[in-house]
């Protein structure tokens, strides 16, 4: 005997309906049918119930049904692979967002430290320095002929994951006859702008080379040297 054929005999010898029978359940009236067709089956759980209700052991239910239980065997297999696959994957996850936690956390405290550290070595500079700041938010400082010019510094926000400032320089400039040299400090490189009378631009490296020949009679070398060695210095101090 198959369980379909056992579940009839059950509900059959109880005198119930198909339908009182589903509703023991909380499954449809169709579905009782499809068990006792041989249609399809109800699951361990149900079939759990169906012992339990009715005082019918599970070994009489499922013994002689083995194509039931080799159905529940499959399932269970299956049910067993996803549950270990669900865990699998819930724990992959969990470290993810630990290891992600962590770094963040280990990355704020290194953004903080460093966000300390520069603006409050650019404040103390610009300070001892004598700069002052320029309703444009720039710091300025004359020394002689020389202007230096920095700009105001902020650590980038925490979200920008930046651990310096965006933008790093100092620009020093001087005046000859009708023309402004500026000579940028930015990290490593140096560079020089020449802007003449009309506001036109000319750049070129330190030593001039690259500046018509009008400019080159009036290029400074002894001056161009002086914003070398004090810009260097300057440039060092706030950064």
């Amino acid at each position: 005997m198959n369980i379909g054929k056992s579940i009839r005999q059950i509900r059959t010898e109880n005198n119930m309906s198909q339908e009182d029978f589903a509703g023991i359940f909380f499954v449809t009236r169709q579905t009782v049918s499809n068990w006792e067709n041989g249609k399809s089956y109800p699951d361990l759980n149900t079939i759990v119930k169906i012992s339990d209700q009715f005082g019918v052991s599970l070994d009489k239910l499922l013994r002689e049904d083995k194509e039931m239980v080799n159905q529940i065997s499959e399932k269970t297999a299956v049910g067993i692979k996803w549950n270990r696959l669900k865990r699998t994957v819930f724990i992959v996850i969990s470290i993810i967002i630990i290891c992600f936690m962590i770094t963040l956390a280990v990355y704020g405290i290194i953004w903080a430290s460093r966000k300390n550290k520069l603006e409050k070595n650019f404040n103390q500079g610009i300070t001892s320095l004598g700069f002052s700041e320029s309703s444009e938010r720039f710091y300025i400082m004359k020394d002689n002929n020389i202007t230096y010019v920095l700009p105001h510094q902020e650590m980038p926000s925490f979200w920008d994951f930046s651990t310096d400032f965006h933008a790093k320089f100092l620009d020093c400039s001087y005046q000859e006859n009708e023309y402004t040299f500026n000579v940028r400090f930015s990290g490593e490189m140096r560079s020089l702008t020449v802007t003449d009378g009309n506001g036109e631009d000319y750049y070129s490296s330190i030593d001039g080379s690259e500046l018509p020949e009008n400019i080159r009679k009036v290029y400074n070398q002894e001056m161009i040297e002086k914003i070398l060695n004090e810009g260097k210095n300057i440039y060092n101090q706030v950064y």
